[in-house]
């Protein structure tokens, strides 16, 4: 392999991205009043927070409208190389030591199940209680009609409210007054009020979600 292609690669939206967003613990306090953190926490048990955000040019997504970033951004978390470990586990029966399950959510009667990574669609989103590989449900998703003045978001939970682990991804494109995209996330253990056991894996976390955050946006840059 050639000098220039490791150059190229280096310039790409993946690495990038790894050099340009940032991490903060707080995430919006909406998130946390949203009924995705009801059905996740019924019980409003304590949670941690992070958060992953990368600001973008205009340029970078005026091609796309809010569902068609979300929707590649889902595409390339889910169906990128980062995940492809976690898929094979989750394929493999692993979702069956953790499937998504929320016991007030009611699923939409045309909820997809999604085994295959070749068939998340890369420009709209699934119906609400679509799961992806077992373990991560569709539980919200707010499309803004006036993109300038208020934010697009998805909600994917994991976990169980039955279990000692749960949590939520929030994928969230703002467009005013500069194009960012976030990573909001929760933990929590829905039956006790005591941290939960992911706690103990929150270093790996860190790194991983910086990882699947970055091919999130490769994938909405490259729009693969």
């Amino acid at each position: 392999m050639s000098i220039n292609w490791f150059r190229t690669l280096a310039r790409g939206p993946f690495f990038g991205s790894l050099r340009q967003s940032h991490r903060t613990y707080p995430v919006d306090a909406e998130f946390l009043r949203s009924s995705s953190f009801n059905f996740v926490n019924p019980r409003h048990n304590i949670s941690s927070t992070d958060c992953v955000t990368q600001k973008l040019f205009e340029s970078d997504i005026a091609r796309l409208n809010d569902e068609e970033v979300l929707s590649l951004f889902t595409t390339g978390f889910f169906g990128g190389h980062i995940f492809a470990c976690e898929r094979l586990i989750l394929a493999a029966g692993g979702w069956k030591l953790l499937p998504a399950q929320f016991s007030n959510f009611e699923d939409d009667p045309a909820a997809m199940v999604i085994w295959n990574h070749t068939k998340i669609p890369s420009t709209k989103l699934l119906p609400l209680g679509s799961c992806f590989f077992g373990s991560f449900k569709l539980i919200d998703k707010h499309i803004s009609k006036a993109p300038g003045l208020e934010s697009s978001y998805v909600d994917y939970g994991f976990g169980s409210d039955r279990s000692g682990f749960a949590g939520c991804h929030r994928i969230q494109v703002t467009r005013s007054p500069q194009p960012e995209i976030q990573l909001q996330q929760f933990i929590c253990n829905p039956t006790k009020n005591t941290p939960s056991v992911g706690g103990y894996l929150q270093k790996f976390h860190l790194v991983y979600a910086k990882l699947l955050f970055a091919d999130g946006i490769r994938s909405v840059m490259t729009e693969e």
